[in-house]
């Protein structure tokens, strides 16, 4: 049985006696990383009895595997005469053995992980309910929400501990390994890019606060999921769970959409600060994120719709609907923002604003995915020869990549065919290079990626492509040459040796300017190194030795040398790495 919160002090004493806090037994740091929720998915887990509509249950089922926990015979015989009436694939649909006190598998549900070795298992953190607390500019303990609805109050006997035990369940019934993080970790509030970085509220590190150090969660949260940089937001609710779910959702790596709502509203002070927190951080691209609203109306009082409580389900967005007048906008927000999505929406009575949609359902992932990624060119790049793309292709299968499927897909924004680089092999392990060919000053392109392994899998990225598509416009005087627009802005990047083993020296002139950083980028786009972070002051002689940010050596590879200043002006060059 996992710790409840009466019991905190003795856990934290046993844990220092064994050494946790300085490295949980069981988890390694490295390049583990939780999935984020775009990412390849086999379907979605949920409960019997339901806590959705049954038009969503048909939906969940239509396209992908839907795993339901029953906790006897006799609840199967129900769930599946229900099903057949709705008109649910039964052929879709996996019945798993689990004793379950609430329908709320988002927040006790499995995180999934990839460990140091790329191994698909189950990250099983401590669950406990849903204390009740003050948030935003609220003192008081005793106010609870009027909107309706079930709200556990502080102190009451529930029956969590059934939920708590389904995650080893689970990795039973999936042959995977099961990690136990010895941490509060709600599943309705963290979200995570796939890539390191992660978000919650204040909630979570003050639900650990009897176990561990906010700097100690963060170790753990590093070593269970791969988390490498945390933000921690403030609490938005006035009192409430305090789930971020409920207020923003991550779309892809740089895409935040937050909820808005009327200025009257008792909370729109603290969601406005939400959006100047998502503000001050950057992305796993080291660029600001881009922040889409999604405008929240009232459901009865203030009381408003949880929009932001969806599923991403493959290339599908299934939204909570409140039967108002703002539902039919929120539905064109996400299509506008996630284009080639099919976006559908799901009424239901028992939707609330603390509590919807994604909190119900868990997306269970494809451990043989077929993973792309890639850091998209800037939105404008320096004229140049040549345009290159660097891409992540890795094959979980490990049964092949079909060669000819992996391309780059390109061309002049607003034309209308297609043309293609193929994607070659580099020295690193799953990268890959294509080259857009030059482009005259002015020009806007489009392009998305393509790949295929031997077991069919495919996939686009964008995921939404070609309907959604990644864009670059390129920058100079359309009298300059195609290799003369750098060096005519007084820039000058030298690289040598390249490629290099032990080290390469970095040659940098460049125009007078107040702030300069010197950063050294992997092969989909992920900061690994500072070399230099100061003032400008016109020419510097640096060196990289191959190794990132900590002193770990980097793998060998291709990789880009940027430097940025004060400006806004920019150079780059890439090198390859040799081990």
């Amino acid at each position: 049985m996992k710790p409840s919160h009466c019991s905190a002090v003795r856990i934290l004493l046993l844990s220092f006696a064994l050494g946790l806090c300085a490295q949980p037994a069981g988890a390694a740091a490295g390049d583990r990383r939780m999935c984020a929720e775009w990412e390849p998915a086999f379907g979605t887990l949920i409960r019997w009895p339901l806590g959705i509509p049954s038009d969503l249950v048909v939906e969940l089922a239509a396209d992908d595997s839907l795993y339901v926990l029953v906790e006897t015979s006799g609840q199967e015989s129900q769930a599946r005469s229900a099903f057949t009436a709705y008109g649910v694939d039964l052929d879709h649909v996996r019945f798993i053995r689990a004793a379950t006190c609430s329908h709320w598998t988002r927040d006790w549900g499995p995180h999934s992980i990839f460990d140091d070795d790329g191994v698909y298992g189950i990250t099983d953190p401590y669950f406990d309910g849903y204390p009740w607390v003050p948030g935003c500019f609220i003192d008081s303990d005793t106010y609870l929400p009027s909107a309706g609805g079930t709200v556990p109050r502080r102190g009451e006997v529930r029956g969590y501990e059934e939920d708590d035990a389904v995650n080893a369940v689970l990795a039973e019934e999936f042959n995977c390994p099961l990690h136990e993080m010895p941490a509060y970790c709600t599943g309705g509030n963290i979200m995570g890019d796939g890539r390191g970085i992660a978000f919650s509220t204040r909630r979570m590190v003050n639900e650990n606060a009897p176990l561990w150090s906010e700097e100690e969660f963060r170790q753990i949260a590093q070593q269970y999921l791969g988390v490498r940089s945390y933000h921690f937001l403030d609490d938005p609710e006035v009192h409430g769970i305090q789930h971020i779910d409920c207020y923003a959702k991550l779309l892809d790596e740089e895409t935040v959409l937050v909820k808005e709502v009327s200025p009257g509203h008792p909370e729109y002070a603290c969601i406005e600060r939400l959006v100047d927190q998502f503000s001050a951080v950057t992305n796993c691209y080291g660029r600001p994120y881009t922040i889409v609203r999604i405008y929240c109306g009232s459901y009865g009082g203030s009381a408003v719709a949880a929009y932001t409580n969806s599923l991403i389900l493959n290339r599908k967005v299934l939204v909570p609907l409140f039967g108002i007048t703002s539902d039919a906008a929120a539905l064109e927000t996400y299509r506008q923002a996630l284009p080639g999505y099919e976006v559908l929406g799901f009424h239901s009575s028992s939707w609330y604003y603390y509590d919807a949609l994604h909190c119900r359902t868990m997306g269970i992932f494809d451990r043989h995915m077929l993973r792309l990624a890639h850091r998209p060119l800037d939105a404008e790049v320096p004229l140049a020869g040549e345009y290159t793309i660097d891409a992540l292709i890795d094959d979980r299968s490990e049964q092949g990549l079909v060669a000819d499927s992996l391309r780059v897909h390109w061309r002049v924004a607003g034309a209308g065919d297609w043309q293609f680089a193929p994607f070659s092999a580099t020295a690193a392990v799953d990268s890959f290079r294509a080259v857009i060919p030059w482009q005259a000053p002015g020009t806007a392109v489009e392009y998305f990626l393509t790949a295929a392994d031997s077991t069919d899998r495919r996939e686009t990225l964008p995921r939404g492509a070609p309907a959604g598509v990644y864009r670059f416009v390129v920058l100079g005087d359309p009298a300059h040459t195609p290799n003369g627009g750098l060096d005519e802005a007084g820039w000058r990047l030298h690289l040598a040796p390249n490629p290099f083993q032990n080290g390469t020296h970095v040659g940098l002139d460049l125009p007078a300017a107040d702030r300069l950083r010197v950063t050294v980028l992997d092969v989909t786009g992920r900061p690994v190194r500072t070399l230099y972070a100061g003032p400008a002051v016109g020419a510097l002689d640096l060196r990289w030795n191959g190794a990132a940010d900590g002193g770990r050596p980097c793998p060998a590879g291709v990789y880009a040398i940027v430097a940025r200043d004060s400006r806004g002006g920019c150079v780059e060059r890439r090198c390859l790495l040799i081990r």
